[in-house]
């Protein structure tokens, strides 16, 4: 039964394991006897902790936005209250976005990077839209990502010769401020966020886009040349409405009202959008917790161990069969 999908979750485990498992290895060459009796939880896709012995691949393949469910889950839904979370969590090169309305969703299979994986995992939707995420002109639009800068060379303001990005567009429109910045930037990693490499690629782009679009047009009158500061705007609505679509894809698409719902704002780069996102998908209220950028760390701080257990089952569901069913579940549950 499902032979394929069973196949590429075995080859996918097989081919990412070894190298967790020398991750681990590593990690416990740091300390002086190793773990030792050291008892060594790590996160699972599923939301869970499991023991180091029992970590493998196949479960950690979105361990890290995992963690991040449950920091705001456990911190940010009401249990008096009840409404129903949309958590929005916005790194350096995507955006994870997933729904906790009391419990926790997931899904059994999934496919990632064109591999069809068959194992419990919360139910998070990944865009690539991110503070790294590279800004275009493309045909006449404006592109945000796939492709983005990473932590080397990163956005043009980190003085290391970096494109264009989203962090770019914020710091030019006074979203982030050089002065609340540390000075880690720079080949020698001692300089502030440098305004001036924005700009001047901001001005390059803007050039060409003006250049571009009154060529389309037959009538020198029929395109006003934008501003800087409005092309800039026009990148952040576009990553905007990118980063809304998965979240209605978690909501309207499978009957939930998003305006019932509140906004758990976490990551690096969410507090820069979670407001214009909430605009877009008129949803009144934002969470930001104090811990907002390292929340997927703390979540995993409040995570609980998991133990699955497995037996394969052939019966047609009948009254007859119904209570040999259910005396095997009560079985695995002990």
């Amino acid at each position: 039964i499902k032979i394929v999908p069973r196949a590429h979750s075995a080859t996918a485990d097989a081919y990412l394991t070894p190298g967790i498992r020398r991750y681990v290895d590593g990690f416990a060459s740091g300390f002086d006897a190793g773990f030792g009796d050291i008892r060594i939880d790590f996160m699972q896709s599923d939301g869970g902790l499991a023991p180091v012995e029992h970590f493998s691949g196949l479960r950690a393949i979105l361990s890290g936005p995992a963690a991040g469910v449950v920091g705001y889950a456990v911190t940010s839904y009401s249990e008096s209250e009840k409404i129903s979370l949309v958590g929005f969590d916005m790194g350096g090169t995507s955006t994870d976005v997933s729904r906790f309305g009391g419990e926790f969703e997931h899904v059994f299979e999934t496919t990632t990077a064109g591999v069809t994986i068959q194992a419990p995992q919360l139910d998070i939707n990944t865009v690539a839209a991110g503070g790294g995420s590279r800004l275009f002109f493309r045909n006449g639009l404006m592109v945000v990502g796939p492709e983005s800068a990473g932590a080397f060379p990163g956005p043009a303001c980190y003085r290391n010769g970096g494109p264009l990005c989203i962090t770019d567009a914020n710091l030019l429109l006074g979203r982030l401020r050089v002065e609340h910045f540390p000075h880690i930037f720079g080949p020698s990693e001692d300089q502030p966020l440098d305004m001036n490499a924005t700009r001047a690629l901001f001005e390059q782009l803007v050039a060409d886009i003006n250049a571009e679009m009154r060529a389309r047009h037959t009538a020198e009158s029929a395109y006003q040349n934008k501003a800087v500061e409005e092309i800039a705007l026009g990148f952040l609505q576009v990553a905007n409405e990118t980063m809304c679509r998965p979240i209605r894809t978690l909501t309207e698409a499978r009957g939930h009202n998003v305006q019932n719902h509140s906004l758990a704002c976490f990551g690096g780069a969410g507090g820069q959008h979670a407001c214009a996102v909430a605009a877009n998908l008129g949803i009144r209220r934002v969470f930001v917790h104090r811990l907002a950028s390292v929340l997927s760390a703390y979540g995993l701080g409040l995570s609980e161990v998991v133990h699955e257990e497995q037996s394969p089952a052939a019966a047609i569901w009948s009254n007859e069969a119904q209570q040999p069913l259910l005396a095997r579940l009560e079985k695995l549950s002990r």
